[in-house]
């Protein structure tokens, strides 16, 4: 057993799991042959070592970041010359992070350490078509000979402190670059590999046009609010202008579908409001059921003075966001301005949490309105929920 300063690289085929779902266990195999035979010789040719397969993944040790690096990119290209023409499910499509540092070597030839778990976190976030690489792989390799571009720091699960990450281009190595160039500007789209190009082609999706979105969907949230009435999330009170008088029930849950709103008390009560009024059912009256008509009137008041509430305006705006971008990557708002929210370092769809997160942290921007105003002046157009999250808007 030794320990050595090496280049890993990490490979995994993009969908593998959902894509053999349909295959027979010979088409699946056939796939598995077929990505060894494109891909191994590859990593052979520039002094790569297999390690170790993992299902569909590879794990490859190099002497040398730089032909660490080369070789990631001259494995994609292959790749994209036997995808050429293909239909989705023959096609192969693989994510490559690489990373260096000291790792244990066993007697075996597997390797161990930490580097080995920060390329396979650094893995997770790669996209098909592409390659990712570390600051300590940018530190170590030849950059005239590998045209990089910075994407950003990224904390990982398990690892304490943030790695900064780079990905390939296709021309201009930023080592060739005039000082400040590499981070500042967006490099030319034929610079680019596919996944890549498209993101720099969509980035800017424009101020004015974001706005646009916004106010289309504060619009949607204000028809829906006026149609149902809605003020507030929390202690409820019903209200009959007659001899019953007026009670409270505090609010078990709130339910919205096509038919209106329904409320639901602690106690059993069941406050339903519609398009056609309010009706409200009450145990504690089984025999009663109290509707809004020309002699009385039922309202959805705030309960006590003075008890605070969860405005249901806020929460329906947090969960409008989260779930429609989380679901379809953009709010009806932004689809009429053809948007779309992805995330910022793959350029991919959001997983929950971070349209989650996006969402709630959207009202901070909104009540500060500097929390949008902040795009005009991020070179990637980005708001304070956006950098938060590590989400960006792009033109689709």
């Amino acid at each position: 057993m030794e320990t050595r300063n090496i280049a890993i690289m990490l490979t995994d085929i993009k969908g593998f799991t959902s894509k053999t779902a349909s295959f027979s266990r010979a088409q699946t195999q056939e796939m598995l042959s077929k990505h060894r035979e494109l891909v191994l010789p590859v990593i052979e040719k520039f002094g790569g070592r297999l390690v170790k397969t993992i299902g569909d993944a590879f794990l490859a040790a190099f002497n040398s970041s730089t032909d660490a690096v080369i070789c990631g990119v001259e494995v994609q290209a292959v790749l994209r010359a036997h995808n050429e023409g293909k239909n989705p499910a023959e096609k192969i499509e693989i994510r490559i992070a690489i990373n260096s540092g000291e790792v244990v070597i066993h007697d075996d030839g597997d390797i161990y350490g930490d580097a080995v778990n920060i390329t396979s976190r650094l893995e997770s976030i790669a996209e098909a078509g592409e390659v990712f690489f570390t600051e300590s792989v940018y530190l170590s390799m030849n950059k005239k000979e590998v045209p990089s571009s910075e994407i950003g720091y990224r904390q990982f699960k398990g690892i304490p402190e943030k790695i900064k990450v780079f990905r390939v281009l296709r021309e201009t190595p930023v080592g060739a670059q005039p000082p400040g160039e590499a981070q500042s500007a967006v490099p030319p789209e034929s610079a680019l590999p596919a996944a890549a190009a498209a993101n720099a082609r969509t980035a800017a999706a424009g101020f004015w046009r974001r706005l646009g979105s916004l106010l289309a969907d504060v619009a949607i949230i204000l028809i829906i609010l006026n149609t149902f009435g809605l003020q507030s999330c929390g202690s409820a009170r019903w209200e009959r202008k007659d001899k019953i008088g007026s009670q409270e029930f505090a609010v078990d849950n709130v339910r919205l579908n096509q038919d209106g709103v329904t409320i639901n008390g602690k106690k059993g009560e069941v406050l339903t409001l519609g398009k056609d009024g309010a009706e409200m059912k009450d145990p504690a009256h089984p025999e009663k059921k109290w509707t809004r008509d020309e002699s009385s009137e039922l309202r959805l008041g705030p309960g006590e003075e003075g008890k605070k509430h969860i405005p249901l305006k806020m929460l329906l705006w947090a969960l409008y966001g989260a779930v429609l971008i989380w679901r379809f990557g953009a709010t009806p708002g932004m689809k009429i301005l053809k948007l779309k929210a992805v995330d910022f370092a793959s350029g991919g769809p959001l997983t929950a949490d971070k349209a989650f997160l996006r969402a709630f942290f959207s009202l901070v921007s909104l009540f500060c309105l500097l929390g949008y105003i902040w795009a005009l002046w991020e070179k990637d157009g980005r708001t304070w929920h956006d950098i938060i999250a590590g989400t960006r808007v792009i033109k689709t």
